[in-house]
């Protein structure tokens, strides 16, 4: 069974007039309507859960108080229900002459969880106590909306993908958004299915040209269930892939003996798609079809003054410079060994071993390094690995760089909200590894960009 991320007490008490709507409404239809309503509940669950064997996962406390409080709103806000002789659309019932008494404002609420759709939202930006800005990830033009949120702001953060319904509350400074209470948050790792799932069953939807609320519906039925899912069936492997070239991520180094510097230098000097110098390092560029450079190469001072390091980010392009390198240095450098490094399989190594689990004050074994040793370590590769990540393609920015994206508000948000991500990301595993936390601010300022 995988792990599930969650957001603790997601449906905090509203102390104003729509306070404990759908609790209210849950009560009386399983009061009034007990048959009815577990009928309703458990075909709904069933319609959701995943078909296969039946051990292979199951839900903890956690779990089930997350799936009652989702499985109730669903079926409030969409579901149906047998009574007063027929099949009754649930929320029409509530609203109508034989349903429940109810506030002014409990009916405003409910009748506006029918109107609104459940959405797959990217927090960006987290106030702890306070709120949450959130993006749409389907729709990379639409505003960034924050809502107010102050159980799930303790324990979101930046770059969490989730389903929500954002609702309008009217008050005395003219309105804010909240969310409705039922959250489907997702992990990391389920991220690339559930958002594949989702667009390929809206663009089964257009392709049958069926009715707007048929479309909304298939798509909040896809998260529903992808939200389920992660509780009985197993994590799919981490895929890293290169941004600009799409090949999996490998981490590759080559290592050599320099013969001969003036003339490595030389050879370098003269090859028109090679910048830097001896001292700090070369970059080996190429323009792309968007017209953005891409870096190919990187050629480093090694740990010894005869020796030099060439980095690449893929087994191809480690290939492809290697001999390009080798017939361009020719007997200037002599290759001494290649050093792999795989992101996904160093991860899952770390984490199955623990290493993201050690205390403040203790350096990963893995590593062999001091805490401050490594972080200068690790911070000489996050400054390589994003030097030119300002105009560099994003699939997350709808395959914008960022320097484009920041154009409008939206980008702007999914942007800050992206180096919020990686900032939190490292908080975090700094404090698991004991080292000091490295700074992503020239990523800022490579933008000009304020926090």
């Amino acid at each position: 069974m995988s792990s599930t991320p969650t957001l603790a007490n997601i449906l905090p008490l509203r102390p104003r007039d729509h306070e404990d709507a759908a609790r209210v409404a849950i009560s009386w239809l399983s009061e009034r309507h007990r048959k009815g309503w577990r009928n309703a509940f458990e075909d709904l669950l069933d319609h959701w859960r995943p078909q296969g064997p039946e051990d292979e996962g199951q839900l903890d406390e956690d779990g089930m108080t997350m799936v009652s409080i989702n499985v109730g709103e669903w079926l409030i806000a969409r579901g149906q229900i047998h009574a007063r002789g027929g099949l009754q659309e649930i929320n029409g019932y509530l609203l109508g002459r034989d349903g429940p008494y109810l506030t002014p404002g409990q009916k405003a609420w409910l009748a506006q969880l029918r109107e609104r759709p459940l959405r797959l939202y990217r927090v960006t930006d987290v106030r702890p106590g306070e709120g949450l800005t959130l993006v749409d990830e389907l729709d990379t033009q639409a505003e960034p909306q924050a809502v107010r949120e102050r159980s799930g702001s303790r324990s979101a953060s930046p770059g969490m993908l989730m389903g929500a319904r954002i609702m309008q509350v009217s008050d005395a400074a003219g309105g804010h958004l909240e969310l409705s209470g039922a959250i489907y948050p997702f992990a990391k790792l389920r991220e690339t299915q559930v958002l594949a799932q989702v667009r390929q069953a809206l663009a089964g939807a257009a392709a049958l040209k069926l009715h707007a609320e048929n479309v909304r519906d298939l798509a909040e039925t896809e998260i529903a269930r992808a939200w389920l899912a992660q509780w009985f069936e197993p994590a799919p492997l981490p895929q890293i892939r290169d941004a600009s070239t799409g090949d999996p991520m490998l981490l590759v180094t080559d290592h050599y003996r320099v013969r001969d510097a003036a003339a490595l230098a030389v050879a370098l000097a003269a090859q028109a798609d090679v910048s830097g110098n001896a001292q700090q390092s070369w970059h080996r560029e190429t323009r792309g079809g968007d017209g953005q450079l891409r870096s190919l190469a990187a050629i480093n001072p090694g740990r010894a003054a005869d020796r030099v390091e060439v980095f690449y980010r893929t087994q191809r392009l480690a290939d492809e410079g290697r001999a390009w390198f080798e017939a361009l240095a020719g007997s200037a450098v002599e290759h001494l060994t290649r050093e792999i490094t795989d992101p996904a399989g160093s991860l899952a190594r770390a984490h199955k071993g623990g290493d993201l689990e050690k205390p403040a004050g203790t350096a990963s074994p893995a590593s062999g390094l001091p805490p401050e040793v490594l972080a200068q370590a690790l911070e000489e590769v996050i400054h390589r690995h994003y030097a030119h990540w300002a105009d560099e393609t994003i699939p997350a920015l709808g395959g914008l760089t960022p320097r484009q994206a920041i154009a409008t508000p939206a980008g702007l948000e999914r942007v800050k909200g992206l180096l919020r991500e990686y900032e939190d990301g490292e908080r975090r595993q700094s404090a698991a590894q004991g080292r000091p936390a490295m700074s992503y601010q020239f990523l800022w300022d490579a933008l000009g960009i304020q926090r």
